[in-house]
């Protein structure tokens, strides 16, 4: 019996582990709008983890005359966890978006009439293009894993997070996105607190003790803050 029982213990681990290092690829609608809601929202995975992955739900809510789309992005994540968008425009290959400006969220997936005015007018709603203030991304199906390794993270996170002991597998992290020369920002958890923070590294590997991290304090308006962030940091800037 008990050579069964750990006959079974071990299969169970394999499928679990199968499970958790599955790439996972959207099948559903929108890929432009799925593109653009992961690699803007701190702490998305690009699926919702129920028994099984699965797609996360995205609803096109109305057009502007410039063909602009409102739509909603929801799977269940801490940080944002119902998110109201804006996407520009997209292409075959490319979605464009105002970086910083292009989503409100809210714990309960209602938003109020005044927000939402405010990111239509922060978006130029009903208003012409403006290339100038446009972010433009790769369309995908999927999230990119962790381009880094725990090694690598395990110092920062330590510093950052003091006498938070866990630090075992990517439940506690996740990756957010790159810049177009390789600086990488990820999103770590406290295991033992309500902290989220959001992590820059250089593409070596390397960090910034001091300004390379930014807590989060409000996990719902802190969009200003992060670009901020991102701007101090270099993001999107040559490499010197």
């Amino acid at each position: 019996m008990k050579k069964l029982y750990l006959i079974l213990h071990t299969l169970l681990l394999l499928i679990l582990i199968g499970c958790t290092s599955k790439t996972f690829s959207y099948t559903g609608d929108y890929l432009d709008f799925y593109t653009e809601a992961i690699y803007t929202i701190p702490d998305t995975s690009g699926f919702m983890i129920s028994e099984i992955y699965e797609n996360p739900r995205i609803e096109l809510i109305e057009s502007d005359e410039y063909d602009r789309k409102l739509y909603t992005y929801f799977e269940g994540n801490n940080i944002s966890t119902y998110s109201l968008l804006v996407m520009q425009y997209s292409t075959e290959d490319e979605v464009c978006f105002y970086s910083g400006k292009n989503f409100i969220s809210s714990f309960t997936g209602e938003f109020n009439d005044d927000d939402i005015a405010k990111l239509k007018l922060e978006n130029d709603w009903d208003t012409d293009l403006d290339e100038n203030k446009c972010n433009c991304i790769s369309i995908t199906t999927y999230k990119e894993p962790l381009p880094l390794s725990y090694e690598q993270i395990k110092p920062f996170y330590e510093y950052v997070l003091p006498g938070d002991e866990h630090f075992s597998d990517d439940r506690w992290i996740k990756y957010f996105i790159s810049d177009n020369y390789g600086r990488v920002l990820v999103t770590v958890e406290s295991r033992y607190s309500d902290k989220w923070v959001v992590m820059l590294f250089n593409p070596d590997g390397t960090f910034d003790n001091e300004n390379g991290y930014l807590i989060l304090t409000d996990y719902y308006t802190y969009q200003y803050e992060l670009e901020t962030f991102k701007d101090n940091n270099g993001w999107n800037e040559t490499l010197s």
